[in-house]
């Protein structure tokens, strides 16, 4: 059943990001690393909202730990996202293309995503994932998890949690 919904979230993924004309990274990334995972913990992420530094952050209260746990699971090893990106707007590239448009003058202002596979609730009711985005120019680069509820056959962005920004 998640084969089902993997392509529905990487589209509304893709279409929320505007990615369009841009490059993704045909493997799945890697979720955060250890140590940032005890800063993103289902518990920290669940909080309904905080203010840190003077900024208003909105976690994801509504998210199930099952969720979380099978985000975490999903994304053990790397997998081939290909077969479940069906947006033709992207350009899906191997790793042998990443450098080689990392290293080209002419894609210096482009931008190259990643995505991780999408985490499910046992019901199949909401969704999360991690976006990043590198542009070999420098800016912008960022990375972020984003909470989906589904309703009906439709995906729905809901909230954003910034991993970080530079």
């Amino acid at each position: 059943m998640r084969s089902q919904y993997e392509p529905q979230i990487f589209s509304a993924v893709i279409k929320y990001f505007d990615m369009e004309g841009e490059f993704l990274y045909e493997i799945s990334n890697n979720v955060i690393t250890e140590t940032s995972l005890n800063q993103i913990s289902w518990e920290n992420l669940q909080i309904p909202e905080i203010i840190v530094s003077g900024m208003r952050i909105n976690g994801f209260p509504n998210l199930k730990k099952e969720t979380y746990e099978n985000w975490i699971l999903s994304n053990n090893q790397p997998y081939l996202l290909t077969p479940y990106i069906k947006n033709q707007q992207v350009t899906l590239i191997s790793q042998e293309e990443f450098v080689k448009v990392l290293n080209d003058p002419d894609y210096r202002w482009s931008i190259i995503y990643g995505l991780t596979r999408p985490g499910f609730s046992e019901d199949f009711s909401q969704a999360l994932i991690q976006i990043t985005a590198h542009c070999p120019a420098g800016s912008p680069q960022y990375g972020s998890l984003l909470y989906l509820e589904r309703t009906g056959e439709k995906w729905e962005i809901k909230s954003s949690y910034g991993l970080y920004n530079q």
